[in-house]
């Protein structure tokens, strides 16, 4: 796998990262998703962005079993290992939601 492809497909787990994070700590203290006087906006995004990273996760896993070369292989543990790390940092931006 070239760096290309390593930078591609990492920047399908980047991009969503970042702006989901940015939307979870815009500093907004109105009211967001679901209305009235309670707001849902850290859940639904949190969510989504606990999804998003699953969902990429196993892209990356399928990618890794499906892989015929060792180079492959190891690019693939490279960006499950980072798409983890993207996991456990996305548990400590979202206190909001739990």
């Amino acid at each position: 796998m070239s760096s290309k492809k390593f930078f591609l497909k990492l920047s399908f787990l980047i991009i969503p990262f970042a702006i989901l994070s940015l939307i979870l700590h815009d500093g907004r203290s109105s009211g967001g998703v679901g209305g009235g006087g309670y707001d849902l906006s850290g859940l639904v995004y949190g969510l989504l962005l606990f999804t998003a990273i699953i969902i990429w996760l196993l892209w990356m896993l399928i990618s890794y079993i499906i892989s015929k070369t060792k180079i492959d292989k190891k690019m693939h543990m490279r960006l499950i290992i980072i798409g983890l790390i993207a996991l456990v940092a996305a548990w400590f931006i979202t206190p909001r939601m739990f």
